[in-house]
């Protein structure tokens, strides 16, 4: 559950591990740096020392944490503190280290985390709390020459617009004669990019989303603009639909490094936690709980344990909490996404995304469902448009909007060695005529159905049918039984076929061998799953079947869940 002590006992045993990785040898350069785990080097990003440090500085000023006061822990953040400082460039930004040197954004980032550590020490020292007053005065040397430095300096991506704007925007709270105000008008001039069905342009669920939705919360906050909220709500509400039952969240539809992963988005946790008190939203509250229960290994504790820091009443909240909805089948149009969630049953349609389908059912897991074939550059089945009827949606490659493959025609002229590919522009052009795909997936008892249809262009067009399943897990089909792992790939020749796990099954078919091809040309390498084929041709009009259910023994087959 989100709940302080919890949450308190989590981030002291992570502070208590810290120890071992602090430089307390002065001779050293990077003496006093946390050195991160992961890097295996000193960095003042806040993926290490700045995410250390605000961790340790919470623990120091938290109610009824052990080490509160501790004259240790005192010494150890001052060396911090004075670490991240000395790894400021001249400029006052800081290195990516993996590959952003002298980045505002990651300076950015460490000011949104060290901003509020800021905040909380001054309320302290305003008690008569000399210790926090000190760290209120060296910490806030940094946050506010790396907020200066930050100004006018450009960004990356979609999402380091507003962390930018919300560091600032924190800035300019401790700091009020920072002339940050402009620049985050010519910011937030762009407008936030999310669209009607609450997605964030780089729909990543399992790690961008809650920087975005972050970052808004404070710009709310810092800048008096209650209406930046809006739009966390949306992402907030779409977010809650995107869950499997085990806690996990849809990631195959992200433009960033989460897409395909199998991720508990507990980064997000404090966000739903924190908006369900503001708005009183007991689905919210729900959501934050289960995040945190279901989340695997060490927590980020200083985003989780932040909200109480921030508005100490939140350590004693009663918000009563409601069951998040679950038999639903729900169409984003404009994320070109349909979810459907019947209790273990989860499934997501994508368009303009290689994994057209994906089908959950409790331990078995159909983590994508694509379509390629060997038509030129047309390979791979991506959707063009997407439409929603009963039960159902419709998904359309046009070949028209495809880059077709060109003969290249004679120029009648030398071409000089090396100019091959420089005078391509150049030549006319020989092309096959493009053909469309269409695929219409509707939801029926117990599964789905699948149509595939082309239409126009050639016949004997190789095509296959990929179903991706997440190994280990068992291959059972009339004729055979084979433990399957990943990395392996079988072709269902015809009939159907059922991969399950433990009490767990999906059944798909009817199968089909038109060719061998293990490996087509332009589909993609899937290492991390257990492929199963069936291969056809053009002219195609089939119905491809997914059903889900119990594992039975008995039967050999899926029956009913119960």
């Amino acid at each position: 559950m989100y709940a302080y002590e919890p949450i308190l006992s989590g981030i002291e045993r992570r502070v208590r591990a810290l120890y071992a990785r602090q430089v307390m040898d002065e001779s050293r350069p990077e003496q006093g740096a946390f050195i991160s785990e992961i890097l295996g080097c000193p960095a003042a990003t806040h993926g290490a020392h700045a995410h250390d440090l605000a961790c340790a500085c919470y623990v120091f000023m938290a109610e009824g944490a052990s080490l509160k006061g501790d004259e240790e822990l005192f010494d150890r953040i001052c060396r911090g503190i004075s670490f991240q400082r000395r790894w400021q460039r001249p400029s006052g930004l800081i290195d990516g280290v993996v590959s952003n040197y002298e980045s505002p954004n990651a300076a950015a980032f460490t000011v949104q985390l060290l901003a509020p550590v800021v905040e909380v020490a001054r309320t302290k020292a305003e008690t008569g709390d000399e210790r926090a007053a000190r760290i209120a005065q060296a910490l806030g040397e940094y946050v506010q020459t790396a907020a200066q430095a930050i100004i006018g300096r450009g960004f990356h991506t979609p999402n380091h617009r507003w962390v930018i704007c919300s560091a600032l925007a924190q800035a300019m709270t401790l700091f009020p004669d920072l002339p940050a105000l402009g620049y985050i008008e010519s910011i937030l001039a762009e407008t936030v990019d999310i669209n009607e069905d609450g997605q964030f342009y780089e729909r990543s669920t399992g790690i961008y989303n809650s920087a975005s939705d972050r970052s808004l919360r404070f710009m709310a906050d810092h800048l008096k603009r209650p209406e930046l909220l809006d739009p966390v709500r949306k992402n907030l509400d779409m977010m809650v639909r995107l869950f499997h039952s085990d806690w996990t969240v849809v990631t195959d539809m992200s433009g960033r490094q989460d897409r395909g992963q199998r991720i508990v988005p507990v980064k997000i946790a404090d966000l739903f936690f924190d908006m369900a008190q503001r708005d009183g939203n007991g689905v919210w509250a729900t959501v934050a709980d289960r995040l945190v229960d279901s989340a695997p290994g060490d927590l980020d504790f200083v985003w989780l344990i932040h909200p109480f820091m921030a508005n100490p009443a939140y350590r004693h909240e009663t918000l009563n909490r409601e069951i998040p909805p679950d038999g639903f089948s729900t169409v984003f149009l404009a994320s070109r996404l349909w979810r459907v969630k019947r209790g273990p049953l989860s499934a997501t349609a994508m368009g303009g995304n290689s994994t057209s389908f994906a089908v959950r059912y409790g331990e078995v897991n159909l983590r994508a469902v694509k379509i390629f074939e060997t038509y030129y550059n047309t390979s791979k089945f991506e959707t063009d448009t997407f439409e929603a009827f009963e039960n159902g949606v419709r998904m359309v490659h046009r070949g028209d909007t495809k880059r077709q493959r060109n003969c290249d025609l004679p120029l009648g002229r030398p071409v000089p060695f090396d100019d091959f590919y420089a005078v391509q522009a150049e030549r006319k052009h020989w092309a096959l005529s493009p053909f469309d795909i269409l695929l219409d997936i509707r939801e029926v008892q117990r599964g789905f159905d699948l149509h595939l249809k082309t239409e126009g262009a050639l016949d004997r067009i190789a095509f296959q049918i990929e179903c991706c399943f997440e190994g280990p897990g068992e291959w059972e089909t009339d004729g055979q039984v084979i433990q399957v792992n990943n990395g392996q790939t079988a072709i269902l020749k015809s009939g159907y076929g059922i991969f399950h796990r433990r009490e767990c099954g999906i059944r798909i078919g009817p199968g089909g061998i038109a060719h061998r091809m293990w490996q087509m040309r332009g589909s993609e390498p899937e290492p991390d799953s257990f492929r199963v084929l069936v291969t056809v041709e053009t002219p195609i009009d089939c119905v491809f079947e997914i059903r889900y259910g119990t594992w039975s023994t008995a039967t050999a087959g899926v029956i009913e869940p119960p």
